[in-house]
């Protein structure tokens, strides 16, 4: 399977938009982090992973629009031991990228802890690089709650 450099998802003017994502956390090897998989969901069901993630909102839209205009990403995670902890996403910061300063990102877990849902938003006109991880927690056989943070894949919103 490739990767794709990124994803840009257009929302419509005064609309939505929903995408679907699956993330496969693996357990550190070696003295390694684990590798995470992030991977879009198409209407078939056939899966491509991304590292970035764009985000577009419409220019044109009045000041009405904006207000119902949402992306809806949904991150669903089915490896057996893992489920998302700590709200499911970290902030980080850096010279490239915020932690949210717009406050126009809400998430919210699900499904046992197996589904996290991120609701995004865009009223003003200024764009904003986010820098987050996501947080999952993995209990191994012997009971043992470990909880681990994945690499950031790189966010941005624009209008």
């Amino acid at each position: 399977m490739s990767v794709s450099d990124s994803l840009t998802i257009d929302v419509p003017q005064g609309q939505g938009s929903i995408q679907y994502f699956v993330l496969e956390p693996n357990l550190p090897q070696n003295g390694k982090p684990g590798t995470w998989h992030f991977k879009t969901i198409d209407g078939d069901g056939n899966t491509q992973e991304i590292e970035n993630l764009d985000i577009v909102f419409s220019k044109n839209s009045n000041w009405l629009q904006r207000q119902s205009e949402t992306c809806v990403l949904v991150v669903t995670m089915n490896k057996p031991g893992w489920r998302f902890a700590l709200g499911g996403t970290k902030s980080c910061k850096n010279d490239s990228n915020t932690a949210d300063v717009l406050h126009d990102v809400t998430s919210e877990i699900s499904g046992n802890g197996k589904v996290l849902t991120s609701f995004v938003k865009s009223l003003g006109n200024l764009d904003e690089t986010i820098g987050f991880s996501f947080v999952a927690a993995h209990v191994s056989d012997d009971g043992t709650t470990t909880i681990f943070q994945s690499p950031d894949p790189g966010t941005t919103i624009r209008r």
